[in-house]
């Protein structure tokens, strides 16, 4: 390992003058983790360092500018000019005889056009030409957004702008009650019964589902869930009405994830409505009424009965469970696989590798999956744990040394990469870490990314309730942690430490379970799954699956991976007979 220049501040050092200062190499190892024990002097333009402690030396030239990540900066909001559609808005306008009968084909008012401001234009429609076109406008803080077209005659669509934000929500006096649905039309037909807080997404059905969820690929499209986010926080209740079909209820639980399920309803359409425009248009408005009165909570923790649950029954009946999915290792997936809405813990004694075994689990995750994950690493800098994530992505080392290193195209194609999958969690402004300031980060990163991980590395940095016992507090703050996942639909990957273990006759550190870890027998009972990694070789590392609360996530059960020092990548170990080598018992 080499020294990053943004660990060596060269204004501090004169020539010829030195200092110490804590090493990124072993300090987060060692007990004494604020122990200087790096040691700089600098020499013209260079710097020398070494570390009397794990004997790590090297030097950096000065001269060299030192590499940074770009981050991406945020897309100002493009503003239209409402001058251009004054002529064209039902407020402003004569409706004509086509424009009034659509209106009345989907019985809506012009009242209730007039108060989400519709417009009726001709407009130019990709591969079918010029045709008349209602127009629905998204604004932003009063502002004039953009305007989506949706022709009478069809439905040929084209939007001015881009619209990131929700449709109706600024027109609206919404305080303690939003609805959320599919369409605009929608949105307009539960106005016309008479719920004044509805709005609808901006761009529609997802396109890609799988089991009733959405494709990690079209996490981008729910960006406005980000931008209103303070908004509907202030809100108590947040009614999803989408639409009665697959894309309908994978962009439910989608919304519902990155809410919060725990203050979202779910409206049920009656008599196989497909939408809300279709109940109001065949059921009138007092059904449609009913079915936003009858919204349910989003099951979690209240009482229901068994019919609550019976499209979820059914749905497992002909479907059966779903299996998780690829940890990227076949050996490891034999053992377990991974969920959303689930709780791991990861232990090993120091120096086992247990992070840098996430690091590669989620590398395989973003690459084969398309998930996003939030990191809360306390051990790893922001800009090591990037270089970390990198090699991995690579294959190849990320600084210079005896092994084969990454070139320049290399490094910027995985930090694309990794800008696209990775959030990181940083505390180092001062703010206190608390399970509460980590996971409300993380509910922001669910909203803004779509994460379906998130990463605590590891807990004894986190800062306790100390009116509680050791055991409540943990036992306190994994509750809120599963609920959190739960809530979500998010994988939780929580490393926590071993108490000290010692060595037995033969010399040998036994492998450390879910009991090992100190402070609660919480750690154990509270894991969805639970992992240790445990170094057996230099470049041989056991996992050992020492729980698994659902037999169709995975089983109890030990297998071995190759571990590459230089790079930091893990790999299946191939055609070894695991019983004659190794002894696994933990």
């Amino acid at each position: 390992m080499q020294i990053q220049e943004h660990y060596i501040n060269d204004e501090y050092l004169d020539d010829g003058q030195n200092k110490r200062i804590t090493c990124p190499s072993c300090s987060h190892l060692r007990k004494k983790k604020h122990e200087k024990t790096l040691s700089l002097t600098r020499d013209g333009d260079k710097i020398l360092y070494q570390c009397w402690h794990c004997q790590l030396s090297g030097a950096v030239n000065m001269n060299k500018q030192p590499y940074k990540p770009t981050t991406k900066k945020t897309t100002p909001i493009a503003v239209l000019k409402t001058s251009e559609y004054e002529n064209t808005a039902v407020a402003t306008s004569k409706l004509s005889a086509t424009e009034k009968k659509f209106l009345k084909s989907r019985g809506i008012s012009e009242d209730t056009a007039k108060k989400y401001g519709i417009l009726f234009d001709e407009r130019g429609f990709n591969g079918v030409g010029k045709k008349q076109a209602i127009g629905f406008p998204y604004h932003v803080n009063d502002k004039l957004q953009a305007v989506k077209w949706r022709s009478i005659d069809g439905k040929s669509f084209t939007q001015d702008g881009a619209s990131r934000s929700l449709f109706g929500f600024d027109k609206l006096n919404i305080n303690d009650l939003i609805v959320i649905c599919e369409g605009e039309l929608d949105a307009l037909a539960l106005y016309e019964a008479g719920i004044d807080c509805a709005v609808s997404v901006p761009n529609g059905a997802v396109m890609k589902v799988s089991n009733n969820k959405i494709s990690p690929e079209e996490d981008k499209k729910f960006s406005y869930i980000w931008e209103v986010a303070e908004k509907l926080d202030a809100i108590k209740k947040i009614v999803l009405c989408c639409d009665n079909d697959e894309s309908g209820k994978a962009l439910t639980e989608e919304l519902a994830r990155r809410i919060g399920k725990n203050k979202v309803f779910l409206a049920e359409m009656p008599n196989g409505y497909k939408d809300a425009n279709e109940c109001l248009l065949s059921g009138g408005k007092e059904i449609l009424q009913k079915v936003i009165n009858d919204a349910k909570p989003y099951p979690l923790s209240s009482l229901y009965k068994s019919s609550h649950y019976e499209n979820s029954v059914v749905e497992l009946y002909d479907k059966g469970f779903m299996t998780g999915i690829s940890t990227g290792f076949d050996n490891v997936d034999e053992l377990f696989r991974i969920a959303g809405g689930q709780l791991s813990i990861i232990t090993g004694i120091p120096s086992s590798g247990k992070s840098e075994f996430i690091d590669q689990m989620m590398i395989n995750l973003a690459r084969n999956e398309d998930w996003k994950f939030a990191i809360c690493s306390f051990e790893n800098p922001p800009d090591l744990h990037i270089a970390k994530l990198v090699e991995k992505y690579v294959g190849k080392s990320f600084f210079s040394g005896a092994t084969q290193r990454m070139t320049e195209d290399e490094r910027d194609n995985a930090l694309r990469f990794v800008e696209e999958h990775f959030l990181f969690i940083d505390f180092t402004g001062g703010e206190n870490p608390t399970i509460d300031s980590i996971l409300e980060k993380g509910i922001g990163a669910v909203r803004q990314m779509g994460c379906r991980g998130i990463v605590i590395d590891p807990y004894n940095y986190i800062d306790m309730d100390r009116s509680f016992s050791e055991t409540d507090s943990i036992s306190r703050m994994l509750t809120k942690v599963s609920q959190y996942a739960k809530a979500h639909d998010v994988h939780v990957f929580f490393v926590a430490h071993p108490m000290k273990l010692y060595p037995d006759s033969k010399g040998n550190i036994p492998i450390p379970t879910g009991y090992n870890i100190s402070g609660s027998a919480s750690w154990f009972s509270k894991a969805d799954v639970g992992i240790t990694v445990h170094r057996e070789d230099n470049d041989m590392v056991s996992i050992n699956c020492w729980k698994c609360r659902f037999k169709w996530i995975g089983k109890q059960g030990q297998t071995m991976l190759d571990y590459d020092v230089p790079t930091g990548v893990y790999s299946d170990m191939t055609q070894i007979d695991f019983d004659e080598k190794y002894d696994f018992t933990f």
